[in-house]
């Protein structure tokens, strides 16, 4: 009876020491079910999208000192980009400006390129989604050309065209044209001075209106630049003389009994006019008018322009004397009928010149 209690006893444990051994097999068989047991790592994904990165300006040809807009277009809200430039003879970009792109993924520069400049925006990406990219865009510059004449000059006199180049050309040539049968001609070259400006001396010789205009060639810096037309009028010189640059000038011939109303040396109108006796004679001179009156009536008439004391312009009481010739008949006055009078004083305001002449 113990014997077989004994062996018994034996059997059970020798079982169940051949269920801890399988399962101790299962477990080694099984990496995952040992509580010691990582999953792998996974490696990142890479990023493998480029985005539609783009660089505008607008304008994009400018005139020196002008400005344009560039418009960095990314369509990554939020991102930081930077912008550089680099201009003709540089050897590396400069850098101008980090921009960060708003919620349409957008940002914008404005700049004031004096010569033509090559502008450069770079994205670096984020390492998840997007690659770095890069766009590129020109604005090219004119150069300011300016050029200033006389607007009208005498037939015969000599009149000086000036041209000026902004940024500066020293040495520079710069060639005026006219425009002839409709189309521009080359007329002379001028030369820049230190300062880039240049000069050129003309001697009218016939009446018309010339328009000018100055141009500078193209080089690695700038386009073909080109002043404004500038039109010089060349009109037929008058018999007294008087200054072209004048607005307003009155001309007393007493020996015709003659007045004259000039504007930028064009006779505008002519009076009859009553000078002063051989007693009390208009004086000769230049003057101008100092102080001026209405009038209704009386020896002065509507109106009165003092310029030299005690004589004066004005109308008149006696329009018959404005009749006959000669008429010496004042006390130094130059006597006009009252509309002429009244026309003259709308035009004449204090410090017009009056020329008396003989």
């Amino acid at each position: 009876m113990m014997r077989d209690v004994r062996t018994l006893a034996i059997t059970l444990a020798l079982a169940a020491l051949v269920v801890v051994l399988a399962a101790a097999g299962a477990a080694a068989a099984d990496p995952s079910s040992s509580p010691q047991a990582q999953p792998a790592a996974q490696p990142a994904a890479a990023a493998t999208a480029t985005p539609a990165l783009t660089l505008t300006a607008s304008p994009a040809i400018v005139t020196a000192g002008d400005r344009a807009s560039l418009v960095v277009h990314l369509g990554i809200p939020g991102a930081t980009v930077r912008l550089t430039r680099q201009r003709a003879g540089d050897s590396a970009p400069v850098s101008l400006a980090t921009l960060v792109t708003g919620s349409g993924g957008t940002a914008g520069y404005g700049v004031r390129p004096p010569v033509t400049t090559t502008y450069r925006v770079e994205y670096q990406g984020d390492g998840q989604e997007w690659l770095p990219a890069t766009a590129e865009v020109v604005v090219s510059v004119r150069p300011r050309v300016t050029l200033t004449a006389d607007a009208r000059v005498y037939r015969g006199d000599r009149t000086r065209l000036t041209v000026s180049v902004r940024p500066a050309h020293p040495g520079g040539a710069v060639t005026l044209q006219l425009r002839q049968a409709g189309a521009w001609a080359d007329w002379r070259t001028v030369r820049l001075d230190a300062d880039a400006r240049g000069h050129s001396t003309w001697l009218t010789d016939a009446v018309a209106t010339y328009p000018f205009r100055a141009v500078t060639a193209a080089d690695a810096e700038h386009l073909e630049g080109t002043s404004l037309a500038h039109r010089v009028a060349v009109i037929k010189p008058n018999a007294y003389h008087v200054p072209i640059d004048a607005k307003a000038m009155i001309v007393v011939d007493i020996s015709q009994y003659r007045m004259h109303f000039f504007s930028r040396g064009v006779e505008v109108r002519s009076f009859s006019c009553v000078t002063g006796r051989p007693s009390l004679p208009t004086p000769i001179g230049h003057f101008k008018i100092y102080a001026r009156g209405m009038y209704p009536g009386g020896p002065y008439g509507a109106r009165i322009m003092s310029y030299h004391p005690p004589c004066a312009i004005h109308g008149t009481n006696e329009p018959w004397l404005l009749k006959k010739f000669p008429r010496n008949f004042s006390h130094g006055c130059t006597r006009l009928y009252n509309s002429d009078a009244i026309w003259l004083y709308d035009r004449a305001p204090l410090g017009t010149p009056v020329w008396n002449v003989r």
